[in-house]
């Protein structure tokens, strides 16, 4: 399983039409890429799901903007969370994106940015 050391709110975008926060989440285990995490609010109140990943290759020294015309950026959802023989692979999704929501403040800086309105997408 992926282990989280850190994750910050990058932006506040839209995906299908939704408000989504967009999440850089740095991995606590040496080697392993930075994942991009979409989050948008649901039902009930005070929840979140889990849109999409994006697993980063970009190196931040060479690479250092949203350069969309490589591949540094790939949409890893599917391969991200597969059945195994403890979980399944709903079982797997859901207790990454609880981890994610307790890492450090991102639970209470995605109510105070998503709450604000589209002002900021």
């Amino acid at each position: 399983m992926y282990t989280i050391r850190d994750a910050k709110i990058r932006r506040i975008t839209e995906v299908n039409g939704a408000p989504c926060a967009e999440v850089e989440v740095y991995p606590a285990t040496e080697g392993e890429n930075a994942l991009l995490a979409y989050l948008t609010p649901s039902s009930p109140l005070g929840g979140y799901d889990l849109v999409k990943i994006v697993r980063s290759n970009a190196s931040l020294e060479v690479d250092w903007y949203d350069n969309s015309m490589n591949d540094a950026f790939v949409d890893a959802t599917d391969e991200a969370f597969e059945n195994s023989v403890h979980s399944s692979a709903e079982e797997s999704r859901d207790a990454f994106k609880q981890q994610l929501l307790s890492t450090g403040q991102l639970y209470e800086q995605l109510n105070q940015r998503l709450s604000e309105g589209p002002q900021y997408f």
